[in-house]
């Protein structure tokens, strides 16, 4: 449970360092799925998936360099691929529901992984349903016959507070990576904003190291 832990700290600030860096930065870059995280199988109703079709919602531990971090698909209908796999990255222009989902419940969900994957399995259920479906996991191309599996019914009341009137406080930045060769689903990694004292203190640190900079100097030139 520990290690698993350090993974998630690990996995966060990775995904931080990794955020900062996306863009063009990972255009024709390697990235590879070395873990997942899943519940059992369980079955869906029909729709795009055809009726009877099992799905395995799933958190992915995904590697770039040396670098470990979390993230989920956004394409329920392309199978993942394990090998090294070229990417490209950029920025995802995330719907209102999408934060409030993220804003809601990606900490805890991802935080539940080293005792429990329903919550990340409920999460990426919810995170297709927003980004691929209707937002009603009773219809549509996602669709179960009822809420009485315990991952359905929990991502049933996430999309219950994503598609609300609750306030957005854009807490991340959303960076989609894309497989160029071999085709994989498109994952989606998250990374916090940074808040405005820290942002405060990082210009004040500059600051600083430029007057002392000039100070050196200019003793330099006394010299």
């Amino acid at each position: 449970m520990k290690q698993s832990m350090h993974l998630l700290v690990r996995g966060a600030i990775a995904a931080a360092t990794f955020a900062l860096a996306s863009g063009s930065a990972l255009a024709a870059s390697n990235l590879q799925v070395v873990d997942s995280h899943s519940v059992s199988l369980f079955t869906a109703a029909g729709g795009a998936f055809g009726s009877g079709n099992a799905i395995s919602p799933t958190l992915w531990e995904v590697k770039y360099d040396s670098n470990t971090f979390l993230a989920f698909c956004l394409d329920p209908h392309v199978a993942l691929s394990n090998s090294s796999n070229s990417y490209s990255s950029g920025a995802f222009a995330a719907s209102d529901a999408v934060k409030r989902l993220y804003e809601g419940y990606y900490a805890s969900s991802i935080a539940a992984v080293s005792t429990s994957a329903n919550s990340a399995a409920a999460f990426q259920l919810a995170l297709w349903e927003l980004n691929n479906d209707n937002t009603n996991l009773l219809t549509g191309e996602l669709r179960f016959k009822n809420l009485s599996n315990a991952v359905v019914s929990q991502a049933n009341t996430m999309l219950g507070v994503a598609t609300g009137n609750g306030a957005i406080q854009n807490l991340y930045n959303y960076t989609s990576l894309t497989s160029v060769n071999p085709a994989s689903q498109t994952l989606l990694s998250v990374s916090p904003v940074p808040e405005a004292q820290t942002w405060a203190m990082l210009v004040a640190g500059l600051g600083l190291l430029g007057f002392m900079a000039r100070r050196r100097k200019g003793a330099s030139a006394l010299n």
